[in-house]
């Protein structure tokens, strides 16, 4: 996979992002992957975040890796979840100009603190049509826009994650309108240490189906 490092703006300040470009025909779509907490080490080249772009690429998205504000080569500094939504938003809007289709087909990824900044955007923009939300703070952050939104969605955790526990997720997903999915892997945490790899494979099916 040969990936483009780019800069786009966001709202003032400009991010780095990493673009592979996907000429596939029939065109497959495109997908944005929104890292963890900036404050505490989280950025582009996590591994949940690189298992995740695996399986997207494998299935011939045009995928769309980026470090929000402060992280890495991105200016500026920690927006408390305010400035990383604007982020998103940037990110969206630079992977569809660069496909330049006129009914983009775009699914985002989030992963933890990149899920909690990353869905909200997600459920308001039409050009968004699936959700994917690994390991959902649920324990710390309040998802509950995500109740009612009708896109085709994915949530994956760890059996272990005490920040996702795996009975307050089952109960909010039981709220949760279809078409939805849910995957737990056994014996992972919030950070899936040694246990990235099993998130590509409900991945890959998600991106098959789409």
């Amino acid at each position: 996979m040969k990936e483009e490092r780019i800069f786009f703006p966001s709202n003032g300040v400009q991010l780095e992002g990493l673009l592979n470009f996907q000429g596939t025909s029939p065109f497959k779509g495109g997908v944005v992957f929104c890292h963890p907490h900036p404050q505490y080490g989280g950025d582009m080249n996590n591994p949940v975040i690189t298992a995740a772009l695996d399986a997207a690429s494998q299935e011939g998205f045009t995928t769309l890796r980026f470090n929000f504000r402060g992280v890495g080569k991105s200016s500026g500094s920690y927006g408390d979840g305010i400035g990383e939504r604007e982020d998103v938003k940037a990110a969206i809007e630079c992977i569809d100009s660069r496909l330049k289709n006129s009914n983009p087909s775009l699914t985002l990824v989030g992963y933890s603190f990149g899920a909690w900044v990353g869905l909200p955007i997600a459920v308001k923009d039409t050009r968004i049509k699936g959700i994917i939300a690994v390991a959902p703070p649920l324990a710390m952050y309040d998802f509950g826009l995500v109740k009612g939104c009708k896109k085709k969605k994915l949530f994956v955790a760890g059996s272990q994650d005490p920040y996702c526990p795996t009975s307050l997720l089952e109960r909010w997903y039981q709220e949760v309108e279809e078409p939805k999915s849910l995957t737990i892997v056994p014996g992972a945490d919030h950070f899936f240490f040694s246990h990235s790899r099993l998130i590509v494979s409900p991945l890959k099916e998600f991106f098959r189906e789409f």
